[in-house]
């Protein structure tokens, strides 16, 4: 290849890099403004284990469901 087409596909290349970066970026911050909107008490709800029957946990250990 000729040093101007070397030259066109090295500057296309950065310019799809920088391009790449903004946009990465772009999104990051878009994705940390959702976390942020997103209320504490969403994000970390209690754990309330599900309440089993005297059957249904039978079944659950005999068939290792």
């Amino acid at each position: 290849m000729s040093d101007q087409k070397i030259k066109k596909v090295l500057d296309w290349y950065q310019n799809e890099v920088l391009r790449d970066s903004f946009e990465l970026e772009s999104q990051k911050q878009k994705f940390i403004d959702n976390i942020k909107k997103t209320p504490k008490e969403k994000v970390f709800e209690e754990y309330k284990p599900k309440k089993y029957t005297l059957w249904q946990r039978i079944k659950k250990v005999l068939m290792n469901i």
